[in-house]
């Protein structure tokens, strides 16, 4: 005889059962789904760090390579006199080895033949900076020229022309590299380079962005004592330098911006930051920023 189930082993899931599990499951639900978004913003806004801090670094890394050259320049003699009557040599630049604006330069690419850059009446827009120093083959990138010796090249990559002069028969050139800041293509603020380089046909050469995403810029110049050439005495902004031929030092401030907006639009408070003089400002949008510093004490510039 075959015995029938029992009705109470044969009952299912009350009504009060099925929603608590809908509940619980709901609950752990949202608590992977807030966690997967969370550690997404973390994500991004980290990504939004890493790529700030490489552009800066290499921005500064390419402006303090450049101010450790500002100046130089091969000997062409030395004094005949004995005891000399001079105590430095002759050589084939001793033209300023930096120079700044507080503003924009007039002409970013004025060709050396047509005299100093000089900075824009009345200044506007953000800082810029002049190097100078003998480019050879050895501290810039070299460039073939055809049936001729390899030729220096200024901070955009391109071929210096003309050469300045020559020294035992050998041709030598002078650039002049001017750093500043410009809205590119995309809209956003590029750190650009402009030299007084010419090209074939003697015309000067475009500038050309190196780094994306500066949005600020700002240079203090250290000079020296004048009894004193290697004791700097004050850091001052390119408007309030006494005299070009005492700076021994440049400290430069890079405002870097993310690519991309990362922060939240439901925050309550207006996110902030630092700027270059270290004051608190609200972020006009939802990109991060940070305010990279680097101080280059210019070697050639140093007496010893």
């Amino acid at each position: 005889m075959k015995n029938g189930a029992s009705p109470s082993k044969m009952r299912g899931l009350s009504l009060v059962e099925v929603m608590v599990s809908v509940v619980i499951g709901l609950v752990v639900v949202g608590a992977v789904l807030v966690s997967y978004l969370s550690s997404g913003k973390t994500t991004r806004q980290q990504a939004a760090y890493a790529e700030m801090h490489e552009n800066a670094q290499l921005a500064l890394t390419l402006l303090s390579r450049e101010l450790l050259l500002a100046g130089y320049a091969q000997p062409t003699g030395i004094p005949v006199v004995v005891p000399p009557a001079v105590t430095v040599f002759s050589r084939t630049f001793s033209g300023r080895a930096v120079f700044g604006c507080d503003g924009n330069f007039d002409a970013p690419n004025k060709k050396a033949s047509a005299g100093d850059v000089v900075c824009a009446s009345p200044a506007a827009g953000k800082p810029s900076l002049e190097v100078s120093y003998e480019a050879d083959v050895t501290n810039t990138v070299p460039i073939p020229v055809s049936g001729s010796p390899d030729s220096p090249s200024d901070c955009k990559g391109s071929q210096i022309r003309p050469a300045a002069g020559t020294v035992s028969g050998v041709d030598f050139f002078i650039t002049h590299n001017r750093f500043f800041l410009q809205t590119g293509t995309g809209g956003r603020s590029e750190l650009y380079c402009a030299s007084s380089t010419q090209d074939s046909a003697g015309q000067p050469v475009s500038a050309e962005p190196l780094v994306d995403n500066v949005d600020d810029m700002k240079i203090w110049y250290g000079e020296a004592n004048a009894a004193n050439p290697r004791q700097i005495v004050r850091y001052v902004t390119a408007g309030n330098v006494s005299d070009w031929t005492r700076i021994v030092s440049v400290r430069v401030c890079l405002l870097m911006r993310s690519g991309d907006p990362v922060l939240d639009t439901e925050l309550t408070a207006t996110p902030k930051y630092l700027d270059c003089d270290s004051v608190e400002q609200d972020l006009p949008d939802r990109n991060l920023r940070r305010a990279y510093f680097s101080t280059t004490t210019l070697r050639n510039k140093m007496a010893f």
